[in-house]
């Protein structure tokens, strides 16, 4: 599950008419490309993709992403991306839904191995790829576990200091929490339409369902955000 939905404000012109999952990262590539081509290496048989702010900019190159990655797409389309955050934009796309996932934000980029890493995991509902490295500042997605490794907060609002890293917006969803996940997410953007869907993530760990991380630390990835992260996105090299 691919969430490609939003149009990336602080990246000012250059989103003014397309998604910023479809920046060019290089080579004729962008930021989705490259998630295809990373979740194509681990294995994975078919993505859908929640597109909204310009999605017929993304729909009209279904066809060239599926021929280059090898994974069949089913486009998901938010027609309320202007006046819903990711919440609405993942409830929406879990709709169907029954089998494991993987959920990926679609300005991300990450490795392969990060994936497997996320992949081979201990069972649970939920776990997400954490980055417990990076120093941490106001804007960061930020996470803290309990002393058994259960979710205790996930927000951008958390002191961090008292945080133990940072969601980096790729998380291993088992087909049997999706159903509470997306009551969780209904709860969410119903309650406030401005929230996100790792707000899900955290009321799924109030109400005890079991939420838990895999560090990725060590590993290259980047959120884009703005100019400066693009750039810094396509200076970097991406391992196999």
């Amino acid at each position: 599950m691919v969430l490609c939905a939003g149009r990336g404000n602080r990246l000012g012109e250059l989103t003014s008419a397309l998604p910023k999952t479809m920046l060019e990262i290089r080579g004729g590539l962008t930021i989705l490309d490259r998630a295809l081509a990373t979740l194509a290496a681990v294995g994975i048989r078919r993505a859908r993709i929640v597109a909204g702010y310009f999605g017929d900019v993304l729909t009209r190159d279904v066809a060239r992403m599926e021929r280059a990655h090898g994974v069949p797409l089913v486009i998901v389309e938010n027609a309320h991306h202007d006046s819903r955050n990711n919440a609405f934009s993942l409830a929406l796309g879990l709709l169907g839904v029954d089998e494991d996932l993987f959920v990926v934000n679609g300005d991300t980029l990450f490795t392969p191995e990060a994936v497997r890493r996320l992949g081979g995991a201990p069972a649970a509902p939920v776990t997400l790829a954490v980055d417990r490295v990076k120093r941490l500042g106001d804007e960061e997605m930020k996470v803290r576990f309990d002393r058994d490794g259960s979710l205790e907060a996930i927000s951008k609002q958390l002191d961090p200091a008292a945080a133990d890293g940072e969601y980096i917006g790729l998380a291993r969803v088992a087909g049997s929490a999706v159903p509470g996940l997306r009551g969780a997410l209904d709860d969410v953007w119903s309650r406030d339409p401005a929230l996100y869907y790792e707000d899900g993530f955290g009321g799924l760990a109030a109400s005890g369902v079991s939420v838990t991380m895999v560090d990725v630390g060590d590993l290259p990835w980047i959120e884009v955000d703005t100019p400066e992260d693009l750039e810094r996105a396509r200076m970097m090299s991406w391992p196999s």
